[in-house]
């Protein structure tokens, strides 16, 4: 008899292993677009785990789980076994065909875009995924971990790992993609406005907004409709009502100049700030507004492929940030030649996407990265929509509470009116003392910037009213406190420039911001401290300005203790 059981666990695992490895191949199968080997790996899928099911369903299977201490392990596997067999009968072939049609060339639209109708139909099979899903959790939380033998629970750890993350996402998509197809003009055209972000110049949300684009979306085509500068708008009338306590945060002309207007680090106001602009000057309101800066455009290039440009260049991952923060400069010193560049990059970049020759998948990715990476925010003027970029991490708004995270925000504006941040390098550092109950947020800005070889477009206009040189930086340094605290300290307490430090509040924040000068060469570092928060706090999160290269953050072990661990 257990010569018998013997056999036939080695035939589970024996049949187990052998679909999994047809399930990898269908993943090759999808790229290629063979439906046939799609359809024999499938029915390959099904026939091992109906077998594997079958085997741990026999009397043997029964008796060795009431078997002490080897019964757990025994019936860990069988219920495995059953949870598998339930994905590859339940969830594997409506899973198939989903991805089958979300293929790019399968739905992609000549002149850019992405045919509906096919999502729509394939979304009706999302249920029937979750649903197999939920059962096959069923069996598995019947499953002691701690109480199983560790070669048991590796060779069935890869099935816990495929719930734990597909199960949630699979249910975020079911939730979100009729949404999704709205914000794509499902039912109606929309209006969205491309926001790119010059991290050259550095603003609070990324960078100087130099150049817009304006693109339709009517039930799923793409178009470009429109591309505007800095000098496409009037800048002599501020676009938006905001308290007293926020504007005095920020230089007069914030918001209302279409290039100030990501001073602040909240993009909900940023971006409410533009769909004002646009229905001052247009007559009509946005849908939505998408920023980015080129950094994410590189990140986009890994996946496209290099684009061609209008000069005769080729942009890659690997040059497109250069050629936009700094070669722009030197080979066009003329502002309208760098807009009329940086709108034909721009053009060519959306050409490129639009096309949908690239894999989703590796460009999901590499958004992640800039979503990471502080990149890419997204507001939507409707409220579910905006509620699913909240969701999805991609609103961009300060927080106002602890629950979810604790805040902290550290931010950086240039005040010279430079391009010299392309020489920026930044870090910051969280310090708490437990026993004062306080934390320190401390910013070091590291300045490389030459001054031979620049145009006096990039280095700093405002340095002569300071008796500075024209390379060294200028700028706003802007601290949030987290919700409910304070700012108790700040070093140095009012910055290089007395005149030019400002206090106030925003989202409910308390806020400070004080100006500092960085000669090239050297490097500064700014210090605020802020009593922690009542109450529980969630875990820790730093925001701060993204610039042309990574921002190293460092929590110290000061910290350990004070605030909820992070999610997993």
């Amino acid at each position: 008899m257990a010569l018998v059981f013997a056999q036939q666990a080695m035939s589970v695992q024996d049949d187990l292993l052998s679909a999994k490895a047809h399930i990898s191949s269908i993943t090759g199968y999808l790229k290629a677009g063979d439906s046939g080997k799609i359809a024999l790996a499938g029915d390959k899928v099904l026939d091992l785990t109906r077998a594997a099911d079958t085997t741990v369903q026999g009397p043997l299977w029964e008796i060795a789980a009431g078997i002490p201490l080897v019964g757990q392990n025994v019936d860990a596997v069988r219920k495995a076994t059953e949870a598998t067999h339930i994905l590859a009968e339940g969830a594997m072939p409506a899973g198939v065909k989903l991805l089958s049609t979300l293929r790019l060339d399968k739905v992609s639209v000549k002149g850019g875009g992405i045919n509906l109708k096919p999502i729509q139909e394939a979304s009706s099979s999302l249920p029937e995924i979750t649903d197999a899903f939920a059962k096959a959790q069923q069996k598995l939380d019947g499953i002691d971990r701690t109480k199983i033998l560790p070669v048991v629970d590796k060779a069935i750890g890869s099935l816990f790992e495929i719930m734990d993350q597909a199960g949630p996402a699979l249910e975020n998509v079911q939730h979100y993609l009729p949404t999704l197809l709205k914000a794509a003009g499902v039912d109606e055209k929309r209006t969205y406005m491309l926001i790119f972000q010059n991290n050259a110049e550095s603003r609070s949300g990324g960078g100087l907004p130099a150049a817009t684009a304006i693109v339709t979306v009517d039930n799923g085509k793409v178009k470009l409709a429109a591309q505007t500068s800095t000098y496409s708008f009037p800048r002599n009338q501020r676009v938006i009502d905001l308290p007293e306590d926020t504007l005095r945060l920020y230089e007069p002309d914030t918001f209302m100049g279409f290039g100030n207007f990501t001073r602040t680090p909240d993009f909900p106001t940023t971006a409410q700030t533009f769909d004002n602009l646009w229905f001052n000057t247009q007559g009509t309101r946005l849908d939505g507004v998408i920023s980015v800066d080129p950094i994410v455009l590189s990140h986009m290039l890994k996946v496209t492929g290099p684009i061609a440009t209008a000069d005769g260049r080729t942009l890659t991952s690997g040059n497109v940030v250069e050629a936009l923060l700094y070669d722009a400069y030197t080979r066009y010193p003329i502002n309208a030649q760098q807009d009329m560049f940086f709108a034909d990059v721009a053009s060519r970049v959306f050409d490129k996407v639009a096309s949908g020759k690239w894999d989703v998948m590796k460009m999901l990715d590499q958004l992640q990265i800039s979503v990471t990476e502080q990149r890419l925010h997204v507001w939507f003027a409707r409220p579910a929509e905006q509620a699913m970029a909240v969701q999805l991490g991609l609103d961009g708004a300060l927080a106002t509470s602890n629950e979810k995270t604790t805040e902290v925000g550290i931010f950086v504006n240039d005040a010279a009116y430079s391009k010299l941040e392309y020489f920026m390098k930044t870090k910051v550092n969280v310090t708490c003392n437990a026993d004062a109950r306080t934390m320190t947020t401390s910013l070091t800005i590291a300045n490389s910037a030459p001054l031979e070889g620049m145009t006096k477009y990039q280095l700093g206009v405002r340095n002569k009213r300071y008796g500075l040189l024209r390379n060294t930086f200028i700028q706003d340094i802007i601290y949030f406190a987290p919700p409910g605290s304070s700012i108790t300290a700040t070093d140095p307490e009012f910055g290089d420039s007395y005149a030019d430090w400002r206090s106030g509040v925003e989202a409910g924040r308390d806020a400070k911001s004080i100006r500092i000068f960085v000669p090239s060469g050297q490097s500064k570092t700014v210090t605020f401290t802020s009593p922690l928060p009542k109450g529980e706090l969630g875990p820790l999160s730093v925001r701060y300005t993204p610039t042309v290269t990574t921002t190293p953050v460092t929590v110290a072990k000061t910290c350990d203790g004070l605030f909820l661990p992070p999610q997993r």
